[in-house]
């Protein structure tokens, strides 16, 4: 708690530009990069409002997360990073598109949904921390809901879109994207396509990473018609393909990853009527993932390992305003999962071993979530979040009952009820002071992993895993306290947390199995091992001296522990990220310099790894003009300006990330 306290006092923030609010924003912190709004919605009810602006244009979602102080990455390739939240990772978190469920396909985490999505078909990205997100699932570290952009409407009929072509030298990566929008007075369609393609990277010292290269696809389409003043529907199709996609730290590659994502929505909305806005969504999505190691050589023994996801739900969510300062926003929601994952190992001299990974398996979830809002006065406003969720899993594959029957679960169904509540109180204290404080009581079901993973290797930490279908939910108890400080050229916000995790779900080593991977340290079990404890700190300070001149400093920290006194695996060490800007009547120019102190607080018993302190520069610059009515922008920017050797702790395999990078990007927008 001393070091918490201490933290308080820091200031820091994102690497942005913060628009001038003469008001306390409720709830959200909005964020501008690439066309792409990211809203991040904190524990305190009323934040600053942000324009998060970056010189990276060509940034990819990967990147757009990677940029905000609550998100870090699981790296185990140049590719399909897995985003954390407050060090909350994998199944603690929510990952969804536009409300929408979407499981990976793959064991080993290399498929979250975030990588199925480019900033071209993107909207905004709204990120929930702790209890605040409960109407988008339950969970013990939030969610980070990607909304797609929609088309536009025009009273009259109007063509508009715009091109870019990127290029970065650090990997010769190429990344071509184009979106188109047409408008009429009644209905208007919008479409998006993006191509990229980057060979293997090279480091700080001039290596070349091997099996850091990848290829994809993705296009999507929004259809959107007008039923009436208050009336309309759209539907959105997606479809992303990815192959050749290497994986440096894991000892198997991705020869294709495919998703196609499709849904129709009605929305009704009604300003200052009692029920003024009303949704019903029906979705399906479909997730195929190859992973193999055929372009790996010398192996002794090849494997592959392909999986499917297949998802269909409904939603339907409406929001009323009870009086003049009480509100309520209901939501119900059903979805089920289909999840299945096999192994194939190739040995010349043996038959071919065939092993399901993830059984043939269901889950089916309901939920009711509300959340209500009473402005009590001028200075002072209460929320309460709540949300209950019903969810049973069962194998379907009489391979895969036999193969738990042998662990002793003959029938390795489960069910849940996991009730979730918050309540949050702000208050303004000042003309420019602002203080809010929350309480939450939540939960997250184990994953289909953890139920049903079967001899599942992990390179982390050297084991195999196998699951238990008679797991725990995780429960939590979780504080924040946040602080906002805003005047005209001055902001400042900084926010302390603590979870107290109960039923916490890890692996336990059972040294009566035997391997299944060659080379494995063992094999561990998950089990409910106890609680853990979660703490950490959250800062921003923006200047605006002018409104020509911009500076922006970000910092976080975290700290991990089981009450055993063990550190909790892959928690981010501090981290600071500061940027000034200068803006000119057609350009602009920023430089950037980001910290991160070395992370010595390792878990022993995963066989976690120290990393170092590093030190990083970036300077970036952009200019635009018009020509024959068409605006162009000309981006470019150098990375790692002193070609630093360096890995983030999150980044698995003690692999080096990209040296000195220059990319420059051309834009048209017409």
């Amino acid at each position: 708690m001393k070091k918490l306290l201490v933290l308080f006092s820091l200031a820091a923030s994102i690497t942005a530009m913060a628009q001038p609010s003469d008001y306390w924003p409720d709830s959200l912190r909005t964020v501008e990069l690439q066309h792409v709004v990211v809203r991040v919605k904190e524990q305190s009810p009323k934040t600053n409002l942000y324009k998060f602006f970056t010189a990276n244009k060509a940034a990819g979602t990967e990147d757009i997360l990677a940029r905000l102080p609550e998100i870090s990455l699981v790296r185990r390739g140049n590719f399909g990073m897995e985003p954390t939240i407050r060090s909350f990772h994998s199944g603690q978190i929510n990952l969804l598109l536009d409300g929408m469920k979407i499981h990976g396909a793959c064991t080993d985490k290399m498929d979250p949904a975030s990588i199925y999505i480019e900033p071209q078909n993107l909207k905004s990205i709204d990120v929930f921390t702790n209890g605040s997100g409960l109407m988008n699932g339950s969970s013990i570290g939030g969610s980070i809901n990607m909304k797609l952009a929609e088309a536009s409407c025009h009273d009259d009929s109007r063509f508009s879109g715009r091109f870019s072509s990127t290029y970065h030298t650090v990997s010769n990566g190429f990344t071509e994207s184009l979106n188109l929008n047409y408008g009429a007075q009644k209905w208007a369609a919008r479409l998006s396509g993006t191509y990229r393609k980057a060979s293997n990277y090279r480091d700080g010292n001039g290596n070349k990473i091997g099996y850091s290269q990848y290829e994809k696809a993705n296009f999507s389409g929004n259809f959107k018609y007008i039923l009436s003043e208050y009336l309309s529907a759209s539907a959105d199709v997606l479809f992303d393909e990815g192959w050749n996609i290497g994986y440096a730290a894991l000892p198997m590659d991705v020869g294709y990853a495919k998703a196609r994502i499709g849904s129709l929505k009605l929305h009704y909305e009604r300003p200052k009527q009692m029920l003024n806005k009303l949704q019903l969504k029906l979705y399906g999505n479909e997730v195929i993932h190859f992973m193999d190691d055929s372009q790996r050589p010398n192996l002794a023994i090849r494997m592959d390992m392909p999986g499917e996801s297949r998802t269909f739900g409904a939603l339907t969510e409406a929001q009323m305003q009870l009086a003049h300062h009480h509100s309520l926003l209901l939501k119900a929601e059903f979805s089920l999962t289909k999840l299945f994952a096999s192994m194939t190992m190739y040995d010349n001299k043996t038959t071919p071993m065939y092993m399901l990974t993830w059984p043939h398996n269901n889950q089916a979830q309901t939920a009711l979530s509300a959340e209500y809002s009473w402005q009590m006065d001028s200075l002072t406003k209460m929320q309460i979040n709540s949300r209950i969720d019903y969810s049973a899993f069962r194998l379907t594959s009489e391979m895969g009952k036999d193969q738990f029957a042998v662990l002793g679960y003959p029938e390795a169904s489960a069910s849940f009820v996991l009730p979730s509540a918050s309540v949050n109180l702000s208050r303004r204290f000042a003309k420019n002071f602002r203080a809010g404080i929350t309480y939450t009581v939540n939960g997250r079901m184990p994953t289909a992993s953890e139920l049903y993973g079967f001899y599942l290797f992990s390179r982390f930490d050297g084991y195999d895993y196998i699951g238990a279908p008679d797991l725990k939910p995780e429960t939590a108890h979780q504080a924040e306290l946040s602080l906002q400080w805003q005047s005209k050229k001055l902001k400042l916000h900084t926010a302390g947390f603590v979870s107290n995790i109960s039923n916490y779900i890890s692996g336990k080593v059972e040294p009566a199995f035997q391997v299944m991977t060659p080379g494995a340290n063992g094999v561990k079990i998950y089990r409910n091992t106890g609680t853990a404890l979660m703490t950490g700190v959250e800062a921003s300070v923006l200047f605006q001296p002018q409104p020509s001149w911009t500076l922006m400093t970000t910092l976080r920290y975290n700290e991990g522990r089981f009450e055993t006194g063990d550190n909790l695996p892959m928690i981010s060490p501090l981290k600071n990220v500061t940027s000034v800007k200068k803006t000119f009547e057609n350009g602009w120019i920023s430089a950037e310099a980001e910290f991160a102190a070395p992370q010595n607080k390792v878990s022993k018993p995963f066989g976690e790894q120290a990393t170092g302190s590093y030190k990083l520069f970036h300077l970036r610059a952009g200019y635009q003009l018009t020509v024959w009515k068409k605006t162009i922008d000309l981006n470019g920017g150098l990375e790692n300006i002193l070609n630093e050797v360096y890995r983030e702790h999150l980044d698995w395999g003690n692999i080096p990330r990209p040296g000195r990078n220059c990319y420059i990007q051309l834009a048209v927008s017409f």
